[in-house]
């Protein structure tokens, strides 16, 4: 039986995954895979924005959601060997750092204590075998009921979750990438903000967090070259990532080091230095090719020097902390979601509070008001029907043919 966000993490039976069966096609014991890593993902998430307080330090936050991954992990699927865990660490950005950031605790950003009134934005992601859930929430340290978030920080937030609603309603089969972009556009102009620049969402498959097929948020030119234009596919998985600005929307690196890493199998290179040997071992062993944080190494700072050499041959790629202008405000919101026949599938969930954020501002658009009101879930009824008449339609073609 699959488990649900409702459900508590328990035992799991081990499958025979068969080498003949498709790993990616979306079977029970795959779907199960993938729902219990949202599951997990989804309790850590939880466990996160649980321990948010005032005077809360951010290292301490990354390594609570990666050692509740971990701990959830290991209750599940233990009867063989599996990789599982952590797919992407516990990232908590503040303020006007947009992603990634994930420190050390020898780092600057490792001494950052959050405080009331932080903007600040959680992404982790958990997998079982290779099946990755990710979840990404953003929320206002301090904001309750009786004093709701206001201003551009409700703008920003009220639009970044708006988008995910949009989103989810055209990740259908026969959509493309470019209507998501563009409705995730309109309704960010709608509150006066902007999506930030270049941030894809991924097709996820079996070992793979970004695979081929992407969705680009506000693009400038040249990146709209180098992402093509794509149809939904039912089967097919997604971790919708969106991210809005009240700022620019243009993310830049400043001085705080890259913590966060993922390998690239495709690549090869005989490493000359026995450190980064090691750690490139270790990667492999322990997170194959999802992503880690160098806060996983006991050493940290072998694991410091090891992982140049890896990156500067493209053994690694790192993923870079981003920041936006200083006075600006940024929402992340992230989900993994199944297309299955029945409709968009959404496995882990973010704890979206509308009386927490109170915006002056509402979607203008008449097309995105329509799209907001239809159900994520597709009409079986209609479905059918529709099904019925074009294969009576392709029936009808091939007799006239002969």
């Amino acid at each position: 039986m699959a488990v649900t966000k409702n459900e508590p993490v328990a035992d799991v039976e081990e499958d025979d995954h068969s080498q003949s069966e498709d790993e990616n096609e979306l079977s029970t014991k795959v779907v199960t895979k993938y729902q219990t890593a949202a599951d997990i993902a989804n309790r850590a998430l939880t466990k996160v924005i649980e321990a948010v307080a005032d005077g809360v330090k951010l290292v301490d936050l990354c390594a609570l959601g990666d050692r509740t991954i971990e701990e959830l992990s290991e209750k599940v699927y233990n009867k063989g060997k599996m990789l599982k865990g952590i797919a992407f660490p516990t990232c908590v950005s503040p303020n006007t750092a947009i992603c990634h950031m994930s420190p050390l605790s020898s780092d600057p950003e490792g001494a950052i204590t959050l405080k009331t009134g932080d903007v600040i934005r959680i992404e982790l992601g958990a997998h079982i075998d290779g099946y990755i859930s990710q979840v990404a929430h953003t929320l206002v340290i301090g904001a309750t009921k009786e004093s709701p978030v206001k201003g551009r920080q409700a703008d920003v937030m009220q639009a970044a979750y708006l988008a995910t609603e949009a989103a989810i309603r055209l990740l259908r089969p026969g959509n493309t990438n470019t209507q998501v972009s563009d409705a995730v556009q309109t309704i960010a102009e709608d509150f006066e903000c902007k999506p930030v620049e270049g941030m894809l969402s991924h097709q996820v498959s079996r070992n793979v967090l970004d695979g081929k097929k992407q969705i680009i948020l506000n693009p400038s030119e040249g990146q709209k070259k180098d992402v093509e234009e794509s149809t939904f596919e039912e089967g097919e998985v997604y971790s919708l990532d969106i991210l809005v600005s009240s700022g620019e929307g243009k993310p830049r690196t400043l001085e705080t080091r890259t913590t966060v890493y993922k390998r690239q199998p495709e690549i090869t290179y005989n490493l000359k230095m026995k450190t980064s040997r090691e750690v490139l071992t270790k990667v492999i062993k322990q997170f194959g090719t999802m992503a880690f944080s160098l806060r996983h190494f006991d050493d940290e700072k072998k694991a410091r020097m090891g992982i140049v050499e890896c990156a500067n041959h493209s053994l690694v790629q790192p993923y870079q902390v981003l920041y936006e202008k200083e006075d600006a405000v940024v929402a992340h919101f992230m989900y993994t979601v199944l297309l299955m026949p029945n409709g968009p599938l959404k496995i882990t969930s973010f704890p979206w509070d509308q009386e927490l954020v109170k915006s002056d501002k509402e979607v203008r658009d008449e097309k995105v008001k329509e799209l907001l009101k239809q159900s994520v879930k597709t009409n079986k009824a209609k479905a059918n029907k529709k099904k019925k008449k074009k294969a009576g339609a392709q029936e009808e073609t091939a007799a006239e043919s002969k």
